[in-house]
């Protein structure tokens, strides 16, 4: 059936129908398609709830012989897949319009507001639940909404005069209708988060991708005498809706069906600024096309719903998960194991053979060190032996158990059993990173969503933080300061995106491995700062330093062809300068422009010229070669300042241990290559590794 109106556009009596009927078939088709019954199983199968009676051992067949026994690899997986993906906290960065001063600390800002969410709001706690549906369900979603009502509330607000009518014998203001007028209160408002899972979501199943989706049903149960407080004009109709307990059973997540419960469904449609809509969205909050609480244009900017699932089903908008191809290998398990324990169950009492007519009685065999005569002529007494399962059956339950290893990525070595051929710290760590590797794409996936849920929280806020508020986020070397913020204090920034560490970092024996590549470099100079490395793999406090230095190095080259000035100063690493700002004219197009070069070989100049003139000391401390002055010789720095001298001369000590080292002294040791592979031997190439972007 045709439409002239678009649905998003038309009534809200019409838009609501026309979703309770879009709603109804999103359900029917997940159910006639066995999706949701794939969601339901995996969902059994990760709290092992295999059979009628989960956790315990139970008993099957006609007379109860069949010992049921289930072990939980599914669940294991699941929860060692969880952890490797999100053990490490990811480190937001915020990107800004442009690279002034200003945007620069607006961006900094959104950098430790993040953080603050992520910590104290438990936003992590969220995103956490919604990778671990993706990985059970085949997907998982956050929603973020503004909550006017939470926060601070501004008790200065009073009664607007125009709303008094008269006041009482009291002096209290009234209406029109005598009631006593009360300030209502403006708070400063908050985000609220939720983890929704795909029983709860509804869009348009035609779509080939979930990118393609302009609309969004959100369904969550809500108190129905809280709903008629806030919408008493709606009393009797929300008290009359079926509660979840009553008519939901079949399509949401519950442990019974018998759980008796007053919350009712509520249902939001969000839909996204588009043509259809004249640029304005829409958004509903509904109970059934009869009872519209809300309707109003989409108060966001984008659809406030953000989807992770491990990989998607080709051509569709549904979430798929490698779990769900271990659901049969772990039904095969728990019939090996029941098998091996009906059989040791039967017949793990012994029984004893006793051949007729050798005169042995039931009641020889009582006690023990009894003295037994028999015939031997009629066979002596033997055990019956039948507690031995086939050893088939033990290689298989070790086959399946190799194969879910393998179809889940987590191999024996992330579930802290490795092999034996697996003895150096080195080896364990390369094989955990590759099952780490082997999860990308919900690495992938995960970061992805990550970067969507931080560049809409800053949205959010930059739309409706109206009112200043207090945070808590981390500055200089990780300590606590409260700043105050408002919208308008992150109107330069315009997306986020997520740097992820190395996975090797990821993994004690990595971190281990990393801690000795920089001890051999010399760049972790207390035990402090190993140990820190060593424990939490955390290499910012190491490589902050020349992070800032390349950062501050492409905004000069950036800068530069513009055609803006840039100056140096005496504690450069002019050396590095140099090389990355050969990078400017690395292009021929841009060698023909003679400015550019002229104000790129100036500028190069300057380094140059820094190093011929500045004290060594300086340079020295800093790691720097001093250059010979024009028309003269280098100048020694141990000759600076009373240093010994070559001919003998002595006198104060000055200097850093670095300027006063032999010039023979020993390098430090390379690091030897794992598997072929070399590893980093300077702090550029660690510093690649870290990121990801080296070939280590």
């Amino acid at each position: 059936m045709e439409h002239s109106i678009y649905f998003a556009a038309d009534e809200a009596e019409k838009a609501a129908s026309y979703l309770e009927q879009r709603t109804k078939e999103w359900f029917k088709h997940i159910t006639v398609n066995n999706y949701l019954s794939k969601i339901k199983k995996s969902w059994a199968a990760y709290h092992g709830n295999f059979y009628s009676s989960s956790h315990e051992i139970s008993f099957g067949g006609e007379q109860g012989e069949i010992v049921n026994l289930a072990v939980n690899h599914y669940g294991n997986l699941c929860t060692h897949m969880l952890n490797m993906v999100t053990g490490s906290r990811p480190s937001f960065q915020c990107r800004a319009i442009n690279t002034d001063r200003k945007s620069k600390i607006q961006a900094e800002l959104g950098n430790g507001l993040l953080e603050y969410y992520m910590r104290e709001k438990r936003l992590e706690r969220n995103i956490k639940d919604a990778v671990e549906y993706a990985i059970v369900l085949g997907s998982g979603f956050v929603k973020m909404e503004w909550n006017a009502t939470k926060g601070e509330a501004d008790e200065s607000i009073d009664i607007d005069p125009e709303e008094i009518a008269d006041f009482d014998d009291e002096g209290n203001p009234l209406d029109e209708e005598g009631n006593i007028l009360k300030p209502t209160p403006i708070y400063d408002g908050d985000v609220d988060f939720y983890t929704l899972s795909p029983f709860d979501v509804a869009f348009d199943p035609t779509k080939e991708s979930p990118q393609l989706q302009e609309w969004v049903v959100i369904r969550t149960f809500v108190n129905r005498y809280n709903l008629k407080e806030k919408y008493p004009q709606y009393a009797d109709e929300i008290m009359a809706i079926a509660t979840k307990d009553e008519a939901y059973s079949n399509n949401r997540i519950s442990l019974t069906s018998y759980d008796k419960t007053e919350d009712i469904p509520v249902y939001e449609l969000y839909h996204k600024r588009t043509e259809a809509t004249l640029g304005k969205g829409r958004y509903m909050m509904y109970l059934s096309s009869d009872v519209i609480l809300e309707d109003t244009d989409m108060p966001y900017r984008d659809l406030p719903v953000y989807r992770i699932a491990p990989r998607n089903i080709l051509g569709t908008p549904f979430g798929y998960t490698s779990m769900w191809d271990i659901l049969p290998l772990q039904d095969a398990l728990n019939s090996l194991y029941s098998t091996i324990m009906t059989n040791n169950n039967a017949f793990g009492v012994q029984n004893i053979l006793n051949p007729q007519g050798n005169n042995l009685k039931v009641n020889s065999l009582e006690g023990g060190l009894n003295f037994l005569e028999y015939n031997a002529n009629m066979g002596k007494p033997e055990p019956l032996q039948l507690t031995a399962t086939a050893q088939e059956t033990y290689n298989f339950l070790s086959m399946l158990e190799k194969v879910m290893e393998t179809i889940s990525g987590i191999n024996s070595v992330a579930r802290g059993n490795p092999e034996s051929s697996l003895r150096s710290g080195t080896a364990l760590a390369l094989v955990q990173s590759q099952a780490l590797q082997f999860m990308s794409g919900l690495q992938q996936s995960y970061i992805q969503l990550l970067e969507d849920v931080g560049t809409g929280l800053i949205n959010i806020l930059k739309d409706f933080a109206d009112a200043p508020r207090m945070a808590s986020i981390a500055g200089i070397s990780n300590t606590t300061k409260m700043v105050e913020f408002k919208s308008e204090d992150l109107e330069a920034i315009n997306r986020v995106v997520v740097d992820v560490g190395n996975a090797l970092a990821q993994t004690p024996a990595g971190r281990a491995q990393i801690a000795e590549n920089l001890l051999q470099m010399g760049l972790l100079t207390t035990p402090e700062r190993y140990l820190e490395v060593l424990n939490t793999g955390n290499l910012k406090s190491v490589t902050q330093g020349m992070t800032d230095e390349l950062d501050i190095i492409t905004s000069e080259n950036e800068t530069l062809l513009r055609g803006g000035e840039i100056i140096a100063i005496a504690t450069d690493h002019h050396a590095m300068h140099i090389r990355e700002h050969r990078a400017v004219l690395a292009d021929p197009v841009l060698r023909q422009d003679a400015d550019l070069v002229a104000r790129t070989l100036s500028h190069i100049q300057e380094h140059i010229t820094l190093l011929q003139t500045t004290d060594p000391n300086i340079l020295s401390i800093i790691g720097e070669q001093p250059l010979a002055p024009p028309g003269g010789s280098p100048v020694n720095p141990q000759q600076q300042g009373g240093m010994p001298s070559a001919q003998g001369a002595s006198g104060p000590m000055q200097g850093s241990p670095m300027a006063q080292a032999a010039p023979n002294m020993p390098q430090p040791a390379q690091a030897p290559a794992v598997d072929g592979q070399a590893q980093p031997q300077t702090p550029e190439e660690l510093m690649a590794m870290n990121t990801g972007q080296g070939n280590f």
